[in-house]
Order: structure tokens, then C-alpha cells, then sequence
């Protein structure tokens, strides 16, 4: 009933009920027909301020996000939204299956609480969010509903279920490289996110998640390597960040060095922790050494950016390199210092 429903949202009527904004990209809509009534919800807003943590603490964070069960973010359902739409269809990539994103329908599964305040309206704003941005892939809809429960939102593709194309385990090859591929040019922010949530923070921004041209540039180049058998193995960046995926990665018993200061001078962004907990949607792949220069040369063809990250390690465990400062300020810093210090 609810998607045939009028909305009214802070005191806004809305033009059109979410089954009519989804007509825009479905291939069908649902066979009830009936006249859903009005839904009257207010939006609830994140706090002000921006979430900053110390970055002593990433060990800790690491283990506040998986010991949490993933929750939507009701004040940031928009961004959050389009981030699993774009996680639905890299997971995607990582599977068998002959395809091209143009020939993944997606499906959503919508879940809102007409009990709790601020799930109705963020139900509706999903549902903009989703259409705006299927569309903006140049994707369909192929089957959608909604059922009573706490605000959240799943997407699937005709292939999420299909066996692993590339493996999710780090190999053992210390000379291979581990590299990451932000597949959207939002900044990184931690609203919304799953560390913010398991620390009880509300505030801050999150990613905007809204480039669908570079996603569609990014999935081109590296699903063509995933067929061409070039990727040792692969991880789906999006629910606790980069950090998380490269985690996960490392349960086979093969650890990795990872070093983001290459990410961090790109963005200039100084705080390692946005880095590697925010969750903009991107990949983490393995490479071997002697493909470096190949896989270098299709991205830069492609403009998608990538991010050498470091080498597999023997011990299964994740050792962390991360500086603001390129190597050159630092050795130029080193060298003022020690000639500051000389009689």
C-alpha cells in the first residue's frame, strides 16, 4: 500500500507517490492498484558538526564495525541509497557470468517503519535517490516492493548470486601489488557510516555517492580484467570502508602492507580515518607485479584513478602506513631539522 501512498513530508505534500517516481525506470510496476491513503512523516536531520576521531584508535574502530550489524542511516538515506546500488553492482563484477553493466536490471527490496518518526520520509527520499540514480546509469528497475520493518533498503543484480568469478582471499604472492579503485569522486566523510554508527555519532556528511559516468568508466575497465583472468583477487569497498574490505581480505592467512598516503595527498585530506571508514563505494584488487604496467596503462586510457596500496604480507595481518606529506616533504623536513640541530 505504501507505495501507492501521498506523502507528506515536513509539512510538504509531494507530488507523486514513490510508485510513480519508480515508473520512470521500472520495467514494470506492481500489480496493486488500490489508492494507498496519505503518509504524513517528518525528515529527520543529522546533527551539525563534523565527526573527528583520533587516529590511535583505528584498531579499535576496526573492531566497533565488525561487531556491528549493518543499519541504514535514516538521516542520510539519499547518499546511503545510492551507495548500495553502486556496492550492488560491484559485487557484481566479481562473479561469473557473461555481461555488461547495461544488462543488469537491478532489484530493491524496501523496508520503512510507519511507527518511528523520520522512516516514512526516508523511505521516500530513498526512493528519489534510487530512481535518480538508476537512471543516471543508464540502468532499469526490474522488481521492487516494500514491507513493514525498520528503515533499509537491498539491491540486487541477475548475477548477485552467482559463484565467484575472482577470489576474495588475498594470495600469498609478496611481490604482487594491493591497489584501490574509489569507484565515485565523492570526498570522504563519515556520516552515515558504519563506524559512526557503532560509536553512537550522528552528525557530520556522508558521501554523496552521485558520479553514476565515473562508476560506469570504473566497471568497464575492471570487469574486463576480471574476465581476462588479470586479478589474483577482489573485494567490494562500501559497508565500513576501505579498512573493513581490506580486512576481510585477509582471512585466508595472508595479511598485507598497506600505506594510504598516496590516497590522502590525492585528496588532500589529513585525516587517516575518513580514508579508510568512509564509505564511498570502490574495490580493492590484487595484481600481479609483472601486469603493474599493463593495468597502469587501460586505467589512465580509462581515467579512472587507482591507488597502489602495498604488498601481501606472510603473518595474515594488516600493518598501516599513513601520512598527509608526500616523501619528499618529509625527507626535506628531515634534512631542516638536522641542520637546524647542527653547531
Amino acid at each position: 500500500m505504501v507505495l501507492h501512498s501521498k506523502f507528506i513530508i515536513d509539512g510538504i505534500p509531494q507530488e507523486f507517490t514513490p510508485a510513480e517516481i519508480l515508473a520512470s525506470v521500472a520495467e514494470k510496476t506492481p500489480d496493486e492498484r488500490q489508492d494507498g491513503g496519505t503518509v504524513l512523516d517528518e525528515s529527520l536531520d543529522p546533527p551539525p558538526g563534523a565527526i573527528s576521531l583520533d587516529p590511535s584508535g583505528i584498531d579499535g574502530y576496526l573492531k566497533s564495525v565488525l561487531a556491528m550489524r549493518p543499519q541504514a542511516p535514516v538521516p542520510f538515506a539519499e547518499s546511503w541509497t545510492r551507495s548500495r546500488i553502486a556496492c550492488a553492482l560491484i559485487d557484481t563484477m566479481w562473479r561469473n557470468g557473461n555481461f555488461k553493466l547495461d544488462d543488469l536490471p537491478l532489484t530493491a527490496k524496501w523496508r520503512c517503519n510507519p511507527g518511528r518518526v523520520g522512516d516514512m520520509a526516508a523511505f521516500y527520499r530513498s526512493v528519489e535517490a534510487a530512481a535518480d540514480y538508476i537512471d543516471n546509469l543508464r540502468l532499469s528497475l526490474r522488481r521492487y516492493s516494500c514491507e513493514e520493518g525498520d528503515f533499509d533498503v537491498q539491491f540486487a543484480t541477475p548475477f548477485s548470486g552467482a559463484p565467484l568469478l575472482v577470489d576474495d582471499q588475498l594470495h600469498p604472492d609478496k611481490k604482487s601489488w594491493v591497489v584501490y579503485l574509489p569507484f565515485d569522486t565523492s570526498d570522504y566523510r563519515l556520516g552515515g557510516s558504519m563506524l559512526a554508527g557503532s560509536l553512537g555519532l550522528q552528525g557530520g556528511t556522508a558521501p554523496q555517492v552521485s558520479d553514476g559516468d565515473y562508476l560506469m568508466d570504473c566497471f568497464e575497465v575492471v570487469r574486463e580484467l576480471a574476465e581476462d583472468g588479470v586479478l589474483l583477487s577482489a573485494a567490494t569497498v562500501g559497508e565500513g570502508g576501505l579498512y573493513t574490505a581490506l580486512y576481510r581480505m585477509t582471512r585466508g592467512g595472508t595479511g598485507s602492507m598497506v600505506d594510504i598516503s598516496g590516497i590522502m595527498q590525492a585528496c588532500g585530506e589529513s585525516d587517516p580515518v575518513r580514508i579508510l571508514f568512509s564509505e564511498v563505494p570502490g574495490a580493492v584488487v590484487q595484481i600481479r607485479d609483472m601486469d603493474f604496467d599493463y593495468i597502469d596503462a587501460e586505467l589512465l586510457l580509462q581515467d579512472v584513478a587507482f591507488f597502489p596500496l602495498g604488498h601481501p604480507s606472510a603473518d595474515g595481518r594488516l600493518h598501516l602506513e599513513a601520512s598527509a606529506k608526500s616523501g619528499i616533504q618529509t625527507i626535506l623536513e628531515s634534512l631542516m631539522q638536522n641542520a637546524e640541530g647542527e653547531d
